[in-house]
């Protein structure tokens, strides 16, 4: 069934819509000196940024590439690992195995996220990050994730699709690992039908995920010109 976020579309919701296609910009682009222009996209990545604590947001086209794409700019080699629990939505996986990892499950504990301990015993030396789902809203013992990834040198790519607003000991989930990724799909805490969201405090990483969201453009880019392209990139605008 459809998710708290889609019991709470009404008047306003509604009426955001239709500013959009009034205006006639029908692109996440444009001049933001243009009046018609309504820059929602970039509005909403700029409160969603300062929302969760980080220096940088950015919305993508599901919350399956919000999760994808920080995995794709950590560089997978051959055989390279992500640790990630056995207990989660399936996308998890895939954004790993897409993303050139090799998923590696541990267990979870009473709170249906990922056990740290088990996690530990999962590293190997191929290891390269572990992906802590804050499963249904409960935020993972996000001290103890850090602390292992800490010792063995790993990137953590929070998966807070489930979990828009929670907080782990004072700080917003999303803010705590190298990035997170969220959905804004019609099952989650709050919707745009679907979309996802990334999180980064990380200016460089965060330059490194535009680029490949967006054909390679790198830096953000808020009107439609051509920005430089000093990498490859898909579409998950």
């Amino acid at each position: 069934m459809p998710g708290p976020g889609s019991y709470i579309i009404g008047k306003e919701e509604i009426r955001e819509v239709m500013d959009v296609l009034e205006s006639g910009h029908l692109f996440r682009y444009g001049d933001l000196n243009d009046p018609g222009f309504k820059q929602k996209v970039y509005t909403l990545e700029h409160e969603f940024a300062r929302y969760v604590g980080t220096g940088h947001a950015l919305a993508t086209s599901s919350g399956t590439s919000a999760l994808m794409l920080p995995l794709m700019a950590l560089g997978a080699r051959p055989g390279d690992e992500v640790i990630v629990p056995a207990y989660t939505f399936v996308s998890s996986y895939t954004a790993i195995i897409f993303s050139g990892f090799t998923p590696v499950l541990a267990e979870i504990d009473e709170s249906l996220t990922i056990d740290p301990a088990d996690s530990r015993n999962r590293i190997t030396g191929r290891t390269r990050a572990i992906m802590p789902v804050h499963m249904l809203g409960n935020p993972c013992q996000m001290d103890e994730i850090m602390k292992i990834a800490g010792e063995h040198d790993l990137e953590v790519i929070e998966d807070c699709c489930q979990a828009a607003g929670a907080s782990y000991q004072g700080k917003k989930l999303g803010s705590i690992g190298k990035a997170g990724g969220f959905s804004l799909n019609v099952f989650k805490v709050i919707t745009a039908v679907d979309g996802g969201l990334i999180t980064t405090g990380d200016p460089e990483f965060y330059d490194h995920i535009f680029g490949l969201h967006d054909q390679g453009h790198s830096p953000d880019r808020a009107g439609v010109q051509v920005g430089g392209r000093s990498i490859l990139g898909l579409n998950f605008r």
